[in-house]
């Protein structure tokens, strides 16, 4: 009983045709993702309940709820497959990245909220992130017969049309930092600060070389902030020494300086194309021996002095 107590005053639910409907429609102001996985966890919930009730019209009422389900499953083609396939959209489904929680545009706290989630992630992905919400405002404000639920949406997406003028204006994109691959970051010697070695590690291994996937990966030592949004920042301190002190980025026989290594360790370099090329030659292979015969300094260990 407190399982179906708790069912029933749920924002989400299967109970009945009626509440599988709205649940379908709340879902509508989240990104295609988030819907796919709350449908199908309420379409095994659902299952699973029904194999227990007892009683005639409640069975009715969540088979009701899960044709529902199943419906939206099918007439949402990218977001679900064939009951044949389950085991291919599971191997799927690991390789996409997981969603960045809470984004929203239901009212002003929901937008005000999901540009604070957004604050110090790629440039980029904030001004895909809103226009997506956008977009599905649209959507959500077409079916929605509350006319106070419809002004607090469009409450929202002001706030949200908002950051989007100021984002053009303020020509934020081209703050964006775009990601080495993980293939030109380890071709170099391994860094010695104990953060960005763990980077490359995530970067490489548990995101499997695509960023997008650092989004929702948290360091070892801090689960407040996610690894796109701390790269973002030690990019920030080490483009600012470069600048303040105009160190170059190339040495002259085109190897990376230092300070260039600082950013390539982050998995970004302002010159991307230069440094693919000189790594695409071979000539890293020859620079990282050069290093390791050589001090930080350039001097030559001791032990290698005659």
């Amino acid at each position: 009983m407190g399982k179906e107590k708790e069912e029933s005053e749920s924002q989400y639910g299967f109970k009945n045709k009626e509440k599988a409907e709205e649940t379908v429609k709340l879902l509508a102001e989240h990104d295609i993702q988030y819907q796919k996985l709350t449908v199908r966890g309420l379409l095994g919930r659902a299952k699973r309940v029904l194999q227990i009730t007892k009683a005639e019209d409640k069975k009715a009422n969540i088979q009701a709820a899960i044709k529902v389900f199943e419906n939206w499953l099918e007439e949402n083609p990218s977001a679900s497959s064939s009951s044949k396939k389950n085991s291919e959209s599971s191997k799927e489904d690991k390789e996409k990245p997981e969603t960045v929680p809470g984004l929203g545009f239901k009212d002003e706290e929901a937008a005000l909220n999901t540009l604070k989630i957004l604050e110090g992630r790629d440039p980029n992905y904030q001004k895909l992130a809103v226009k997506g919400l956008i977009g599905n405002s649209k959507r959500v404000l077409q079916s929605t017969k509350n006319e106070e639920k419809i002004q607090s949406i469009k409450a929202g997406v002001k706030i949200l049309d908002n950051f989007l003028e100021d984002f053009d204006r303020e020509n934020r994109g081209a703050q964006n930092m775009a990601y080495l691959p993980v293939d030109i970051v380890t071709a170099f010697d391994k860094p010695k600060d104990k953060l960005v070695i763990e980077f490359i590690e995530i970067y490489d291994g548990k995101a499997r070389g695509r960023y997008e996937h650092l989004r929702t990966l948290h360091p070892k030592s801090d689960d407040s902030k996610t690894w796109d949004i701390i790269r973002n920042k030690q990019l920030e301190k080490i483009n600012k020494k470069i600048k303040e002190n105009k160190s170059k980025l190339f040495n002259d026989n085109g190897s990376p300086t230092k300070e260039h290594l600082e950013l390539i360790h982050w998995a970004y370099s302002p010159n991307a194309d230069k440094l693919k090329t000189y790594v695409e030659s071979g000539n890293e292979k020859s620079n990282t021996q050069k290093r390791k015969s050589t001090n930080d300094d350039g001097s030559v260990p001791e032990k290698k002095k005659k």
